[in-house]
């Protein structure tokens, strides 16, 4: 299946005491590059999450953002500390019989005691962290393939268009190639008649013109085109991640070509060499985007 590696994903998680919130953002790289930003004791979660992730995408380079939203009612722990007040107090009645205090406490009093009141914040536990990570990370994986798998058929659709489109002008090639032979096998007679008047030099013409024709045969270099072209299909309808064999299948493509045009150098082969690089450089930036 043909996956783009762009995409986005995001995941939620939501509990009594917490929004977990995960998404993901992918783009193009040559191999699988994971990038996380998390709470620095969050490790082992960070280690598990990306273990997970890798088991789904197999290239690109992906981020990894984590929010939580804790529940208000639920985010600190308000407690008084009993034994400071009672200590308070006890140092506050010593002084009331040396110094004139009123007994009646005020909120302001109490608040103005430092660590009077105790504020923690609620700590979410390991394991419903770990179990709200995996979940929404699985969610937000799921909806990043699915972006890449429809992002994916649509480089699939274009990558058939232009092999039919490149199929044309190998067809020309092929049609055309033959004709280099007899051009230079005219062209040839030409010369000879030029600076001799004698017509008995048929064998040494036929003998140029086959070595000739053996420099410029290109008949090896469409038959392995063909079979690239039939690679190609077979390739855009394998399971698996397929990038880097589409590539190397680029590269090959692009060796032929240029054989071709090194070898057969007639003005309609030419055009049609020069139009097959033009299409296959639109094709390799096409498979560059494919996981």
């Amino acid at each position: 299946m043909v996956r783009s590696m762009t995409g986005f994903g995001r995941g939620v998680t939501t509990t009594d005491d917490f929004q977990l919130t995960v998404e993901l953002r992918s783009v193009n790289h040559r191999f699988l590059e994971i990038h996380s930003k998390f709470p620095k004791e969050w490790n082992e979660i960070e280690l598990i999450a990306k273990k997970q992730l890798s088991q789904n995408v197999s290239r690109g380079k992906l981020d990894i953002n984590i929010h939580v939203k804790m529940v208000e009612q639920s985010s600190f722990n308000v407690q008084v500390n009993w034994s400071l007040i009672e200590a308070y107090k006890e140092v506050k009645e010593q002084l009331s019989h040396i110094v004139p205090i009123k007994d009646k406490w005020s909120m302001q009093e109490i608040l103005s005691i430092e660590n009077a009141i105790l504020y923690e914040k609620n700590e979410i536990p390991t394991e419903q962290l770990l179990l709200a990570v995996e979940k929404a990370l699985k969610e937000a994986t799921d909806h990043l393939i699915q972006m890449r798998e429809r992002e994916g058929e649509q480089l699939k659709t274009f990558l058939l268009q232009y092999k039919d489109e490149l199929l044309e002008q190998i067809n020309v090639i092929r049609k055309n190639s033959p004709n280099a032979v007899e051009k230079y096998r005219l062209k040839l007679i030409e010369r000879m008649q030029q600076i001799t008047d004698s017509n008995v030099f048929d064998d040494r013409i036929l003998a140029e013109v086959a070595l000739f024709a053996e420099r410029v045969d290109i008949s090896e270099e469409l038959d392995r085109l063909e079979s690239h072209f039939k690679q190609l299909v077979d390739t855009l309808n394998e399971p698996n991640s397929i990038g880097r064999k589409l590539d190397f299948l680029m590269q090959e493509m692009f060796r032929e070509i240029n054989t071709i045009g090194s070898k057969n150098q007639s003005t309609e082969c030419s055009a049609a060499v020069v139009q097959s690089k033009t299409i296959l450089e639109k094709m390799r930036e096409q498979v560059q985007n494919i996981e």
